[in-house]
């Protein structure tokens, strides 16, 4: 499994600015995308290898994947974010010939990409890790299920389904992502586990009734962007 991915750089310490809160039909398919992005990171930072740490790339930007589906996603959240890109593909490899899809964010639209990102990120890992005990109809859960399912969705997708007998898993190298993967299948009523191995980690829920429950969490986000109700607001 290939994935590279050049997302926006982050800033210095000191440096930040508050991010303006997205309204939520727009958090759910950008926090998806932030999670996607956080997915490809699949190498450790302390291995080297000819695939460039993707949280320190030159080029932000620029998503790459060898990984169809992902790419596709990808493509379809920044149509529905109104994220200007446009995809290309091509072959490589020498002895094992595979295709790399890559989209492109054009430069004049890398800011606005950039901020789009780190806010989803920052709201939707807030929502999924609050410790605020929520009723199972209020629209405040409903939401938090869906950033749930967002994530699961985006890692799946990118990362792939690491399987064995009886596990169904993925394997990250951002300890954070990792965190939040815990507790959104914690949401989606499937206990998972967290082992660290060789830099990376792999978070995995038992094969059967939890895996299933956990693999129907991920669809709550099949559509990037939702029209909120007449007069529905945020709680």
């Amino acid at each position: 499994m290939r994935a590279t991915l050049e997302p926006p750089p982050v800033q210095p310490t000191g440096t930040r600015t508050a991010a303006v809160p997205l309204d939520r039909p727009r958090l759910a398919g950008a926090f998806e995308l932030a999670c996607l992005v956080r997915a490809t990171a699949v190498t450790p930072a302390s291995v080297t290898r000819t695939i460039r740490s993707p949280w320190f790339g030159p080029d932000p930007g620029v998503v790459e994947f060898d990984v169809e589906a992902a790419a596709r996603r990808t493509a379809q959240l920044l149509r529905s974010l109104d994220v200007p890109a446009y995809t290309e593909a091509s072959v490589a490899g020498l002895r094992r010939r595979y295709e790399l899809y890559r989209i492109i964010v054009p430069e004049a639209h890398r800011t606005a990409y950039s901020g789009l990102v780190a806010a989803a990120w920052q709201q939707g890992r807030t929502s999924i890790l609050s410790p605020v005990a929520l009723g199972a109809t209020a629209p405040a859960n409903t939401w938090r299920l869906r950033m749930a399912g967002a994530a699961w969705r985006g890692t799946l997708l990118t990362a792939g389904r690491h399987m064995r007998k009886h596990i169904l898993g993925v394997r990250v190298t951002d300890q954070d992502l990792a965190t939040v993967l815990v507790r959104a299948a914690q949401l989606l009523d499937a206990q998972a586990s967290l082992v660290r191995r060789g830099g990376s980690f792999l978070i995995s829920v038992p094969n059967g009734p939890a895996a299933g429950r956990l693999l129907r969490g991920a669809q709550l986000c099949d559509t990037p962007v939702l029209e909120p109700a007449p007069g529905a607001g945020q709680s």
